[in-house]
């Protein structure tokens, strides 16, 4: 068989319960499952994921392959072991609850499509959380505001160049998304953004985004200093302060990293305190 077009990666940890809703959407997609392979990298679940996992292979897909993981813990290393064995030249990588509506494949195949300088495509999406649901519209992209907060959506299609490059997900910050697309910035990738809402991302407190929320200051350090060539030296510093819980280090607003401004306000009034 050729190589697909196209490899899915499913990272799940006791998650079954959503795996049909995921092949139901993926099943509607605009333009077939054909020339896709999907993999689902399970990390040592101990719910039905087995026997959920047969609506996923029962797609008509160009190949499918389950990896059943020990628990490790950490979505990182469970998406790299996905990564490591898909073999098409464009990857995406889904969150078992996350909702792709038909149109979504289509869309971010025909921008990469359209333009060879793009490395990776993303659209806007839906926010679900709550029993409410807002759309998110994203902004074109911009490597100065992906030094602040994560301007990117959960899922993007990528060129295997992207992932070739990279030391992949990174275990070491909850932000593990906002890492990898800085690495693909400071690896010179070129982005697309097709405009609207194509897929659905809930947010509740069993996903590793939630639990992001609770690790901030420290995920967004991480960030920091994991790509240090991609910040300035005094953001650079403020890292290494909160990594060292100096008490000048303002963590700042959820998923905001501080620019260099801020951070040179902070140092302003530390200096201010001690005199």
């Amino acid at each position: 068989m050729s190589a697909p077009a196209l490899s899915i990666i499913v990272p799940n940890h006791n998650y079954g319960r959503y795996l049909p809703r995921l092949a139901a959407s993926l099943a509607g997609q605009q333009g077939g499952l054909d020339a896709v392979e999907l993999i689902l990298v399970d990390d040592g679940s101990t719910d039905d994921s087995r026997q959920e996992a047969a609506a996923l292979k029962a797609l008509p897909l160009a190949g499918f392959s389950a990896l059943w993981l020990d628990h490790c813990g950490h979505p990182g290393p469970v998406r790299n072991a996905g990564f490591a064995r898909a073999q098409g030249g464009l990857i995406l990588c889904l969150d078992p609850d996350d909702i792709p509506g038909p149109g979504y494949l289509a869309a971010c195949l025909n921008a990469l499509a359209e333009r060879p300088d793009a490395h990776l495509a993303y659209t806007d999406y839906t926010h679900i959380e709550d029993g409410h649901a807002r759309d998110i519209p994203l902004p074109d992209f911009d490597p100065g505001l992906l030094r602040v907060q994560n301007i990117l959506p959960p899922a993007a299609v990528i060129r295997r160049k992207v992932w070739e490059a990279s030391v992949g997900y990174r275990a070491n910050t909850a932000y593990e998304d906002w890492d990898f697309w800085v690495q693909a910035a400071v690896n010179g990738f070129g982005f697309a953004r097709v405009p609207g809402p194509r897929f659905g991302h809930p947010m509740h407190g069993a996903n590793l985004s939630y639990a992001a929320r609770k690790n901030d200051a420290r995920a967004k350090a991480a960030i920091v200093l994991n790509n240090a060539l991609f910040f300035p030296a005094g953001v650079r510093h403020w890292a290494d302060a909160v990594m060292t819980g100096q008490s000048w280090a303002d963590p700042g607003p959820r998923g905001i990293i501080p620019t260099l401004d801020v951070v040179r306000s902070m140092l302003a009034r530390s200096d201010t305190d001690r005199g």
